[in-house]
């Protein structure tokens, strides 16, 4: 019951700003029987979210507070790709949109359109797709996530005789260049790491890092916890044919650097890229979600630690500070003042010491890096609105990065006292979304009925005709971030953390 009404909430927002976006028809005006389908698909390559309250004053960017005070979550996407098919949408140019654009904000029911986004309508029919090379704006967000131009790429279709039935209806895509994701850590204290009231012994005395909390003890000074430096390419579709819808979305990239520039840092590289995708045929034995999971294998100076699949889709990636007996099992070697990580420590030379037996366990973990794959999430829901049939819609991600507290930190910090957030840092690399919703008997390829609603049948000056493609209407692309944000963490049941600090233990 709580995700339906979720849902609701998010696809209403989304109607009402596209409703705000356009001409306004009659009220007594019902939309025109133009088909019986309904489909959404859209990507991004990233997601990053901020639990309400979690930002203190005394963060290292207390300039982030503001945005986590209240009830709300803050979310904000890059590189946003979103494909819409409603053929039953009252105005003929929301019947199909396709829309891109390089950052969007949400701030509890509130978009925030923070730069140019590239539109296109139909119909009327467009022969060709619009493309725009898009600057990322200054965001709030922007001390946690940078990102370099998005090229964006929008296609909406609508035949005049045979409706929706032209093959690929609506089709958007973004080529977004190198990402730079959580260069701090804005949820902690900033503190140093001496200040932390850790059991005796937990901490070598010596080990005097340069950074404090803010920056993982100087791991994130100079770096960041995720660097994708061939960027992300996200599309999203959605088809008609055989009298079915389908909406398909996927992203794609290369190679991951995890703790990028440090001897400790590591390598994701992407064999199987993910690809989502809904299908609604009207009937709902034939209806289906189908989802090809990612496969993504994590190096470190040229040695394989793990691979993530869908058989072995989550990896925990400890990172803690050295007891007195670290240095006493690695003898004549100096280490850098820097946290140990997966089981590695950094020489005062800058090289990577792989630690072994005693010394492996002379280490107290005070974070967690949980690394996730896949996360397939799926709904169905009977539904009247637009049209009657069962709605089915799915959400899946390619990389999920999460940094935990564990409870050795967790009670450090409460002795100061400071209550320790679940997620200290939530990012989703990939997320994808689709849904889908025919009434029985599938998909009709017909013309408009000649007696749909006129009123506001003109497309609006403020689009301009959308046959050149190109526009930027806040309204219609906020529209469109409500369901984009919101089918991705709001309509389909998001992975929401827990209120209790979780206490992984790496090393049972």
């Amino acid at each position: 019951m709580r995700h339906r009404i979720a849902r609701a909430l998010a696809l209403g927002l989304a109607s009402g700003l596209l409703a705000l976006a356009t001409s306004p028809a009659s009220a007594a005006d019902e939309p025109a029987d133009a088909g019986h389908a309904v489909g959404h698909a859209s990507s991004a390559a990233v997601l990053l979210r901020l639990l309400p309250g979690s930002v203190p004053q005394s963060s290292i960017l207390p300039g982030l507070a503001r945005l986590t005070s209240g009830h709300y979550p803050f979310e904000a996407g890059y590189g946003l790709a979103t494909a819409q098919l409603n053929t039953n949408a009252a105005l003929p140019y929301e019947r199909s949109i396709a829309q891109a654009t390089p950052e969007g904000s949400l701030f509890g029911a509130v978009e925030t359109p923070t730069g140019g986004s590239l539109i296109q309508t139909a119909a009327p029919d467009n022969a060709k797709p619009a493309t725009e090379r898009l600057s990322a704006p200054l965001t709030p967000a922007a001390p946690l996530v940078s990102t370099g131009d998005t090229t964006a790429e929008v296609h909406a279709r609508w035949s005049e005789d045979a409706g929706p039935c032209v093959g690929t209806a609506s089709r958007a895509s973004t080529d977004t260049e190198s990402l730079t994701i959580g260069k701090a850590i804005p949820t902690l204290p900033d503190m140093a790491l001496d200040d932390l009231l850790l059991p005796e012994g937990a901490r070598a005395a010596r080990f005097q890092p340069d950074g404090g909390l803010g920056s993982l003890g100087g791991l994130l000074s100079d770096s960041a916890l995720v660097h994708v430096p061939d960027g992300f390419t996200g599309t999203s579709t959605v088809s008609v044919a055989d009298s079915a819808v389908r909406s398909t979305s996927t992203v794609d990239t290369t190679t991951i650097d995890i703790l990028p520039g440090s001897p400790l840092g590591m390598t994701a590289t992407v064999g199987r890229p993910p690809t989502l995708s809904v299908t609604a045929t009207g009937d709902d034995s034939t209806s289906r979600v189908g989802f090809e999971p990612p496969t993504i294998t994590v190096t470190r100076g040229g040695t394989t630690l793990f691979t993530l699949d869908d058989e072995h889709p989550t990896q925990d990636v400890p990172i803690g500070v050295p007891k007195p007996a670290l240095y006493q099992a690695t003898g004549k070697t100096e280490l850098a003042p820097v946290p140990i990580v997966a089981g590695a420590a950094q020489t005062a030379t800058g090289a990577r010491l792989t630690l072994t037996g005693p010394a492996q366990r002379a280490v107290t973990d005070l974070f967690v890096l949980r690394l996730s794959v896949g996360g397939l999430n799926q709904t169905s829901d009977e539904t009247s609105y637009p049209i009657e049939g069962t709605e089915f819609a799915a959400s899946a991600r390619l990389l999920d990065v999460q940094l935990l507290p564990t409870r050795a930190l967790a009670d450090a910090l409460a002795r100061l006292p400071y209550q320790v957030t679940s997620s200290l840092a939530q990012y989703s690399l990939g997320e994808l979304t689709a849904g889908a919703l025919v009434a029985a008997g599938g998909v009709e390829c017909d013309a408009v009925p000649t007696d749909a609603a006129q009123a506001g049948n003109a497309i609006p000056s403020s689009l301009g005709t959308p046959s050149p493609g190109a526009a930027s209407v806040p309204l219609l692309w906020a529209g469109a971030l409500a369901l984009l944000v919101g089918v991705a963490l709001v309509t389909v049941p998001f992975r929401s953390p827990r209120r209790t600090p979780p206490s992984p233990v790496p090393r049972e």
